[in-house]
């Protein structure tokens, strides 16, 4: 009866068992959100150019009545106001920890407009805008850039017009322009950095990578900033027929060391040992390990005879005396077990080799199931924002009949090393690597190239650097 509770308890308490994702950490360094902040020059220059000033001013009780400008009421009237140009001669940024990134802003602005019964006047205004700008996330794992804190300060502003004009309403426009762009710098501040959310989303989201693969990264928390850089921390999750794959023995937890990577780069990006046994696992579940080499294929035509297998086992010639085509069924049930270690990835794969003797039937003739343990050197690429990957055999490989048609064979399977060697750089190779030249797309951005890019593989992860390029 206690085991009873005890095991009542535990199907309540004990969740599900799923893999946790695995993960990356995107380094976003100083320098890029420098880079990031000057390319939206623009759009702030604009957004301050279309800043509305209403052409109503309340003087309050100043005393302008009665000055024989037919002003009434105590209310100053403006018409043709105009922003004619907007200057953002600095834009600086800093990183703030436990806030987030603060962004200075200097600005200039040259202002036109009349004053009825006054005439033509001129305004010239500097100002400074001071905003915290936070990244968080939906629950959806979508990041969300927001402007936490801001306040704008209105420097020197002149206004010039007609010879004579009273300095009481001079003061009066000053203080109009002055209180509207007070209030109205912060809000185009922060409507131009939440318009740049549309793009802040791509950065997440699912790609294909080929046939039925995909991928999928979401960003679980909200970044977290030191001195000079961002780490934003991403789940990443590979799926197969748009069910997600599985971590072999669950996901480790991945944190980028504080020196990794090119120190002068913009952005390193860091990816765990279970990025990669995920991508390889994925690509076996998809069926991408597995290979039909018919005896027509050109590349190997003349290995696949019996004649060829005979060269090396004589137990096949001499009961095919005469050559025959075989086919060959290359099949990988097994996951791979993927290792990084200092540069280099180590991909170890166990394949079921079937062969079979081509008859001129409708069913071809089993002739021997081998086992075939294989190391494979996996080299990384990083080109457009994605990661290549190519595979060459590394050492011997390991050779065991498992099932044969030919009787007891005496032997030893070892002897088709060389053979199956051929047959790997010929045909099942070349067909691995055309599937994984598709690549693997890395976090990016709508209109932001990677460039200068460069991988480096450590023991248990890789780091890819870069420096970015936005396309106008």
């Amino acid at each position: 009866m206690k085991l009873l509770f005890i095991a009542a308890l535990m199907i309540v308490w004990v969740s599900p068992l799923r893999s946790t994702p695995c993960k990356t950490v995107l380094r976003v360094k100083q320098e890029a959100m420098e880079y990031a902040c000057q390319t939206q020059k623009r759009p702030l220059q604009k957004a301050f150019g279309i800043i509305p000033i209403p052409t109503v001013i309340n003087g309050g009780n100043r005393g302008i009545l009665g000055l024989g400008l037919g002003l009434v009421d105590n209310v100053v009237k403006l018409a043709g106001v105009e922003i004619l140009e907007v200057k953002l001669p600095e834009l600086n940024v800093k990183m703030m920890p436990n806030v987030g990134v603060q962004v200075s802003i200097d600005t200039s602005f040259q202002i036109s407009g009349r004053v009825l019964l006054v005439g033509k006047i001129d305004i010239k205004a500097e100002a400074g805008v001071l905003a915290d700008l936070r990244v968080t996330r939906t629950e959806r794992g979508i990041p969300i850039l927001s402007v936490s804190a801001c306040k704008s300060v209105l420097g020197g502003i002149r206004v010039t017009g007609p010879l004579g004009m009273l300095s009481t309403l001079t003061n009066i426009i000053k203080g109009h322009i002055e209180a509207v762009l007070s209030e109205m710098l912060c809000v185009s501040v922060s409507n131009v950095f939440l318009g740049f959310n549309a793009n802040l989303g791509m950065l997440v989201g699912g790609s294909i990578i080929g046939g039925n693969r995909g991928l999928q990264y979401t960003m679980p928390s909200a970044p977290v900033v030191s001195g000079d850089y961002m780490d934003v921390i991403m789940n990443v999750e590979y799926e197969v027929d748009k069910k997600v794959v599985e971590i072999p023995n669950g996901a480790k937890d991945f944190t980028l060391p504080p020196n990794a990577g090119n120190k002068d780069a913009m952005v390193n990006l860091g990816l765990s040992e279970d990025f990669f046994i995920s991508m390889f696992t994925a690509f076996q579940i998809s069926g991408g390990f597995n290979l039909d080499i018919p005896s027509t294929s050109v590349s190997v035509r003349n290995y696949l005879t019996t004649s060829a297998l005979g060269s090396h086992i004589p137990e096949i010639s001499w009961k095919y005396k005469e050559s025959l085509a075989v086919n060959m069924k290359i099949l990988l049930t097994q996951t791979p077990l993927v290792t990084l270690d200092s540069n280099f990835v180590l991909v170890q794969i166990s394949p079921v080799v079937e062969i079979f003797v081509v008859t001129g039937t409708m069913r071809n003739q089993h002739l021997m199931t081998l086992n075939v343990g294989a190391n494979l050197m996996a080299k990384l690429d990083v080109s457009r924002g994605k990661i290549m990957t190519s595979v060459g055999l590394q050492g011997d490989l390991k050779i065991t009949m498992s099932a044969s048609s030919i009787g007891k064979c005496k032997t030893n399977p070892s002897v088709l090393m060389g053979y199956m060697r051929e047959i790997f750089n010929r045909a099942y190779l070349v067909q691995l690597n055309a599937d994984l030249s598709v690549g693997v797309s890395l976090p990016s951005l709508p209109g932001v190239d990677l460039i200068h890019e460069v991988i480096e593989v450590k023991k248990q992860y890789a780091v890819v650097s870069c420096d970015l390029q936005y396309v106008k």
